[in-house]
């Protein structure tokens, strides 16, 4: 998974339409997933700026971005008049695109959390997406690892396994059961020290 949810939902639906009314649950990981994915690309919008604003997620005010608060990295050389115009109109630019990327992130969470509103078994999951909002910066909190890469691929694999299901296959392909008793063999070798504890199944071989 690319981290492109939209696609996933809109392929699965055409391609398997049992899947996701079949399998709430994938239905509702995938979503959490698309908000997730929203926060990741507001920071590395944040962090392509050529100036930052002093101020980063849920301090930002949703009614307007406010130029005179972006400033410069001191440690840089001072530009000239023609660098200092470019950058303005670039930090505006990519501070408009950050805000209302932020506005659609919120406005994306208030619709999820109302597609679900009557199913308590969300109430875990929603508290730690929207944990995200709570810290300045969320690629620092204690939620972070939401934000990595990697955490796509459990939600991959939950999907896969859906599709296989409603294929009338085993809900894991064969080189998911490969990985599966290659990790088995591998902590029981790696016992007590042995050779195994310098193998990392996930990141020597499916990276």
């Amino acid at each position: 998974m690319d981290g492109d949810i939209d696609k996933a939902l809109k392929r699965t639906s055409a391609y398997y339409p049992k899947v996701l009314r079949d399998h709430s649950h994938v239905y509702f990981r995938l979503r959490c997933q698309k908000f997730v994915e929203m926060i990741r690309q507001t920071a590395e919008i944040w962090d392509s700026s050529p100036t930052k604003s002093t101020k980063f997620f849920h301090e930002q005010s949703s009614a307007s971005v406010d130029p005179d608060h972006l400033e410069m990295d001191v440690d840089e050389p001072k530009p000239g008049a023609e660098d200092w115009d470019r950058m303005e109109m670039e930090g505006a630019d990519t501070s408009v695109k950050y805000q209302e990327l932020l506005d659609d992130t919120i406005q994306y969470g208030q619709a999820l959390k109302q597609e679900f509103r009557d199913d308590p078994n969300t109430e875990d999951a929603f508290k730690e997406i929207f944990s995200l909002f709570i810290y300045e910066d969320p690629r620092k909190s204690p939620q972070a690892h939401l934000l990595d890469r990697a955490s796509r691929l459990p939600v991959a694999e939950e999907l896969n396994s859906a599709i296989l299901v409603s294929l009338g296959k085993r809900s894991s392909a064969a080189i998911e059961l490969l990985y599966q008793q290659t990790e088995v063999l591998v902590d029981m070798i790696s016992e007590e020290g042995g050779a195994g504890a310098f193998i990392n199944v996930r990141n020597d071989f499916l990276r």
